[in-house]
């Protein structure tokens, strides 16, 4: 059997290091074009990313600035213009008395009638004070500690953030529910109450108001529907907007003075209601009871409320 020439070996051997090289600059290119890729992903991401955020604070903004306008816009007629006219002093009128004089007879004071009253019982009637006699610091009604009395209804208002179900479930296993709100009174102490605890941050709560029954058909945790007349939903809500949750928005929150649907599923702070304690005695009528009783119980209850 005859051997290869040399040189045949030898042009061999270069040709098979020839395709070595060329594999290995393949490779080195197909990582290169993988690493560019990544990047290149990564770049799209966080471009993304920044959009989007960027997107929320000018939606923030803008809510911001509105509520600020509408606010500037119902102090406008509490402020008054200034008057630049000096006011002007009338002259003192003068009158000159001459009349002769007369002596003055002196008078013996009549003996002041002194009458002794002693009475330790009274009849104390029975009445049920009425809705707008009753204000915030009633003491006849109280809230436990960290909620807040307004009127016989006691708030509570979150600072963990949860969803509308969930919220509603810690409402209930305290005692109450997610807040009703059934007059622009109570919407202003809700308003009010939010500013104090936000300052001028733009945080929302959940209210009871939801038409996850049926679209378009809003109805309170009681099941009563949302009067139309008494609603304070922002400009063009609810949308029920689907770009975030394909079901929609079928919840109700609320920021200092307006109302938005949201996503039921959105994390948000809230706000319980529950009926407020009763601490007055009661009275039936007919019961006699002694006044001196009654005043060291008003007096003890005030000094509580010091």
């Amino acid at each position: 059997m005859m051997s290869r020439p040399q040189k045949y070996i030898e042009g061999e051997a270069l040709h098979s290091q020839h395709a070595k090289s060329n594999n290995a600059l393949k490779l080195r290119v197909a990582v290169l074009v993988v690493c560019v890729l990544l990047v290149s992903a990564l770049v799209v991401t966080y471009l993304l990313f920044e959009l989007l955020k960027t997107r929320e604070n000018l939606r923030n903004l803008e809510l911001k600035q509105k509520t600020i306008k509408a606010d500037v816009t119902e102090r406008l007629p509490e402020i008054k213009p200034c008057s630049t006219v000096q006011p002007t002093c009338p002259e003192p009128e003068v009158k000159i008395i001459t009349q002769p004089c007369n002596i003055i007879q002196p008078t013996t004071p009549q003996p002041t009638e002194i009458t002794t009253i002693t009475q330790s019982y009274t009849m104390i009637p029975t009445t049920t004070p009425q809705p707008s006699e009753i204000t915030t610091n009633d003491p006849c009604y109280e809230c436990e500690d960290g909620w807040k009395q307004h009127g016989e209804n006691c708030y509570f208002f979150s600072t963990r953030k949860s969803s509308w179900d969930a919220s509603r479930t810690v409402c209930r296993t305290q005692g109450g529910d997610l807040v009703k709100i059934d007059s622009s009174e109570e919407q202003s102490f809700l308003r009010t109450t939010i500013q104090q605890i936000t300052g001028s941050y733009v945080i929302y709560f959940w209210i009871g108001l939801t038409d996850s029954a049926e679209e378009g058909r809003w109805l309170w945790v009681d099941g009563s529907p949302l009067n139309e007349r008494l609603t304070f939903w922002f400009f063009h809500e609810p949308d029920d907007w689907t770009e975030e949750d394909s079901d929609g928005e079928d919840c109700a929150r609320m920021e200092p003075m307006y109302w938005f649907d949201k996503s039921c599923k959105a994390r948000e702070r809230s706000i319980c209601e529950k009926p407020a304690a009763a601490v007055c005695p009661h009275f039936s009528s007919g019961t006699t009871v002694r006044v001196e009783d009654t005043m060291s119980y008003f007096s003890k209850a005030n000094a509580a409320n010091i």
